[in-house]
């Protein structure tokens, strides 16, 4: 498999083929979702990482996604980001802030990065739902319209590129506040005198890292990038 990879092939393409290698980049903090556009070479440059052995963990890696969108249709990528990652957005992050809030007022005397932790959720959460009605309500329904190869006028066309790059600004902010609560929790890490709650408030947090990176992986490097070719194309 190492020869069939291009070390200049984009980390957003490589996933968006290769769904299975999600977790590699997961492992090796190589940002494939916001940072789709960098080639793998530069990405393992930037993080320090040998080129190599980074070919050779992908290689190992094993498919446990059958989830190919390579072809799909606007329509179909939509209703896959929606049932998938907005409907486990909707039912999560209530719960998580219950809990996210319990551990901070009972354990924040002792661990003053929760309150931070705290802070920075509630920021993401806000921004999230507010993200995810935009998209639904009024970008997405836009997007699939595409699929019937309609001819737009310049101004329809510019429109939609316009929402779809405030969209992906949307992601930039998400993806710094999960970083900023990896970096205060010292990459989930879990302290000694840790209770049942902040062990399961720590895991989720970690789980919804990685669903929010898969989750802007599909609308960046998929989703976003098939519908401005359509747009480019017209």
């Amino acid at each position: 498999m190492t020869s069939t990879i291009d070390p200049e092939t984009h980390l957003g393409q490589l996933v968006r083929a290769n769904p299975e290698l999600a977790p590699v980049f997961e492992s090796l903090g190589l940002d494939y979702c916001c940072g789709g556009d960098t080639a793998l070479e530069q990405a393992c440059k930037e993080n320090g990482l040998a080129v190599q052995p980074t070919l050779e963990r992908l290689a190992d890696a094993r498919s446990t996604d059958s989830s190919d969108l390579t072809d799909a249709s606007l329509s179909k990528l939509v209703d896959d980001i929606v049932e998938t990652h907005h409907e486990f957005l909707r039912s999560e992050l209530p719960s998580l802030e219950r809990t996210v809030r319990k551990v901070t007022r009972v354990h924040g005397q002792n661990h003053p990065e929760l309150e931070a932790i705290e802070s920075e959720f509630l920021a993401l959460e806000a921004d999230v739902m507010e993200h995810i009605a935009d998209e639904e309500e009024t970008v997405f329904p836009e997007i699939v319209t595409l699929d019937d190869e309609t001819v737009r006028t310049d101004a329809e066309a510019e429109r939609i590129r316009d929402a779809i790059d405030h969209l992906e600004s949307d992601h930039d902010a998400a993806a710094s506040h999960l970083e900023a609560i990896r970096d205060l929790s010292d990459d989930f890490t879990i302290p000694a005198d840790a209770c049942t709650s902040c062990r399961n408030m720590l895991d989720r947090l970690q789980l919804l890292e990685e669903d929010m990176h898969a989750h802007i992986h599909k609308e960046n490097n998929v989703l976003f990038l098939d519908a401005k070719a359509v747009l480019a194309s017209a």
